[in-house]
């Protein structure tokens, strides 16, 4: 493995460390020390989820879109075939428990370098779902995420599915674009946390005021959005399989992301200085994190000044979710989940197709690698196109849609179907306990 391989990929670990922290910064204390074992939990659940089926059902129709060395053996993906090469993927069938196909280095190389995605997306419901409930209809969330739910929307988006293939069956732009993760990773995470919330019910009226947290928890949250940027930058410059073939400017794909954490950040201090007369650090460091959920999608395709401008928008969304979800919605999500993934990935799955420029993403899901629109070099292009290229935003904003559309019902009936089960599941276990324990 060369530097160029392995340290974009031990960096990316730092994404879910990141997560875990922030998310932890959030919770009161009593609900933080139950949620302390849950980083490690996700992980081995993510992996061993990931390892038995996941990668199969995400990558093994790898073969049938790309012809990287390594991957030839991974050659089933099932879905409606158009014409010779091009389908509507659904899931991918070859390399479960990394046998065959998936038993090379190159293969081997992909699992260790997506996990640390499965791992947050796993992690984000498990944190928040964890701190209402038992562990384990939590941890039954993460185990279905990591084996059926990531693969899927990961297949569709990453894996030459259908929603990457709309560029192509039905011209809709270059398909769904999604760079870093916005919609196959945060959106997914943050409806299934939704999904699972809306299960468990409201939470009850506070008759007095939540604990203020130790002031160390506030320096964690930080101290986690800091590491959440380094392991962006790292995963995202280390061009994952699902963005080969395409021309990438990797120096745009930093700054953009910098300049949405920062523009995220100064909105919401804007919002903490009118709300509460002085900045709040927790709300500070969930804003960096939602400022860089929101750009994911769109750092490659994209002008800076934009890139400041979704991350000014993320900032605001974030604390305008987070209020509606504790207090109007009364759902008590305490790792700010919702809020952080889900409306900030919705929103960064529409930047795309406002703000991409064209100058970037030749290529993007097999479309337009010579010439776009018949402009030659075009790239990946919303409705804000720059001099010479042609807009495209009505046609690729219809395949962002169709991304919101299906990655987030995927997630929330994730999340409210198994925690509903769980609940049915616990509330007879108790009732059969009760019919046969001896009267006292």
């Amino acid at each position: 493995m060369t530097i160029e391989t392995w340290l974009p990929l031990m960096l990316g670990y730092l994404i879910p460390i990141g997560f875990f922290l922030l998310g932890w910064g959030g919770l009161e204390p009593p609900k933080a020390r139950r949620a302390a074992a849950l980083g490690l939990v996700s992980l081995a659940v993510a992996t061993m989820g990931y390892f038995a089926v996941g990668f199969a059902f995400h990558l093994g129709g790898a073969a049938v879109v790309s012809d990287l060395p390594g991957l030839a053996g991974l050659d089933r993906l099932i879905g409606h075939r158009v014409e010779a090469g091009l389908y509507w993927g659904v899931i991918g069938l070859s390399g479960f428990f990394l046998t065959g196909g998936a038993d090379t280095p190159e293969a081997l190389v992909l699992f260790a370098t997506y996990l640390p995605m499965v791992t947050t997306a796993v992690l984000l419901p498990v944190m928040s779902l964890g701190s209402r409930t038992k562990d384990g209809p939590a941890v039954l969330v993460g185990l279905l995420l990591s084996g059926l739910g990531f693969p899927l929307a990961a297949c569709w988006a990453w894996g030459g599915g259908w929603l990457a293939s709309l560029g192509q069956t039905i011209f809709r732009g270059h398909g769904l674009v999604d760079f870093g993760g916005s919609g196959v990773v945060y959106l997914l995470a943050g409806a299934t946390t939704l999904g699972g919330l809306v299960a468990l019910g409201r939470g009850q009226q506070r008759e007095q005021p939540a604990k203020v947290p130790p002031d160390h928890f506030p320096l964690l949250a930080s101290l986690g959005a800091l590491l959440l940027i380094v392991g962006w930058l790292g995963w995202s410059l280390g061009s994952p399989f699902h963005s080969s073939g395409t021309q990438i400017a990797q120096a745009r794909v930093a700054v953009n992301g910098l300049l949405a954490m920062a523009g995220s950040t100064l909105t919401c201090l804007i919002y903490c200085w009118l709300a509460l007369g002085h900045a709040d650090p927790l709300m500070l460091a969930r804003s960096a994190a939602g400022g860089l959920v929101a750009v994911a999608a769109s750092s490659p395709f994209i002008p800076p000044w934009w890139a400041a401008a979704v991350g000014g928008v993320a900032g605001l969304l974030l604390v305008l979710g987070i209020y509606v979800v504790d207090h109007l919605l009364r759902l008590e999500d305490g790792a700010a989940a919702v809020a952080t993934a889900a409306i900030c990935g919705v929103w960064g799955l529409l930047a795309p197709a406002l703000f991409a420029d064209g100058r970037w993403g030749q290529g993007w899901n097999g479309v337009g690698l010579e010439e776009y629109r018949s402009v030659v070099g075009q790239g990946v292009t919303g409705f804000l196109a720059a001099p010479g290229y042609s807009g495209d935003g009505p046609g690729q904003i219809i395949a962002q849609a169709a991304g919101i559309v299906a990655i987030g019902l995927l997630g929330f009936s994730a999340g409210w179907l198994t925690t509903k089960i769980s609940s049915v599941l616990s509330r007879s276990g108790r009732s059969v306990e009760e019919s046969i324990s001896p009267t006292q």
